[in-house]
């Protein structure tokens, strides 16, 4: 990481920066660095992201629209062969899962979400399209051979819970492919899209919300976004309800479209949380588990 922050002028002076780890995602490494006074949030991409549904070069260029719209903090550098992305770190309290619950809460996302939706993107800003981006995931998982039950480093139960979590495959995938044909019926215009929008990744400054991580981001339905918000904190009805209200201003948008796109979400978490399991098995019972619950929600969603 100090080779790469060495590498660039806009970035060499932080290459000997006081460093300290920021701890949160799975498939990527993260540092606080302060360096004359002021501090800089640091990251370097993780290998496999490109197999998880991470297209680099489209999120330097959303970067920089959301940044400038001020929706995300502003960037220094971006440079998607290494994955090296540098931004003001903002001084905030990162939210707590709680708070996505809170009813003031939701109603800030959906201003923020109707900011963001309301951007022109660049032309080389990648289309997110949850369907495909589900097919290429089920295709790595079923392409991994299957973990022996006595993987050395696999740890205990992590091959029992992929069991449990795929026990249900074909009624998860079939509910989900009933939902993308009613979201399909709709033809929602295309729009700037975080489709990441977990308690963690939101910074509350105490007057303005950061978005945060947009490495999932692109162009797409703007139901995803709502959706992503409502399946990570698993949402009531009246939660999803609210939030629907605060970002429709009562214009009327379905919720049985906001259902649809929460399955199709959740199939989407599924399959990411047992692709990253079967690939990295020592670390893996954290997302095996998470997959097991994924997979309980998404059966019932059919009925």
């Amino acid at each position: 990481m100090r080779a790469a922050l060495r590498a660039r002028d806009a970035t060499r002076a932080l290459a000997d920066a006081t460093l300290e780890p920021v701890p949160g995602g799975l498939s990527n490494y993260a540092w606080k660095a302060e360096h004359g006074g002021r501090s800089w949030f640091v990251r370097l991409g993780g290998p496999e992201s490109a197999t998880l549904g991470v297209d680099r070069w489209s999120e330097c260029a959303l970067l920089g629209l959301v940044s400038s719209a001020g929706l995300a903090p502003p960037l220094i550098a971006c440079e998607p062969a290494n994955g090296l992305l540098v931004t003001h770190f903002i001084p905030g309290e990162t939210w707590r899962r709680e708070d996505a619950h809170q009813a003031r809460n939701i109603e800030r996302v959906a201003e923020r979400l109707r900011v963001l939706h309301g951007l022109v993107a660049p032309t080389d800003v990648g289309i997110v399209d949850f369907a495909a981006r589900a097919r290429s995931l089920e295709a790595q998982l079923r392409a991994t051979a299957p973990l022996p039950a006595s993987s050395p480093g696999a740890g205990a139960g992590v091959e029992e819970l992929i069991h449990a979590a795929r026990a249900r495959e074909e009624e998860i995938l079939g509910n989900a492919a009933a939902a993308i044909e009613l979201l399909d019926s709709r033809r929602s215009p295309l729009v700037p899209c975080h489709n990441d929008l977990h308690h963690l990744n939101l910074v509350d400054d105490g007057d303005r919300l950061w978005i945060v991580d947009w490495e999932y981001g692109g162009v797409g339905d703007p139901l995803f976004d709502l959706a992503s918000l409502a399946c990570q904190h698993e949402y009531t009805g009246s939660e999803r309800a609210a939030l629907l209200d605060a970002y429709d201003r009562g214009a009327g948008m379905e919720a049985t479209m906001l259902d649809a796109a929460c399955t199709v979400f959740d199939c989407v978490q599924w399959l990411w949380y047992l692709a990253w399991a079967a690939r990295n098995p020592a670390a893996g019972h954290e997302c095996a588990t998470r997959a097991t619950v994924l997979a309980g929600r998404l059966a019932a969603s059919g009925r």
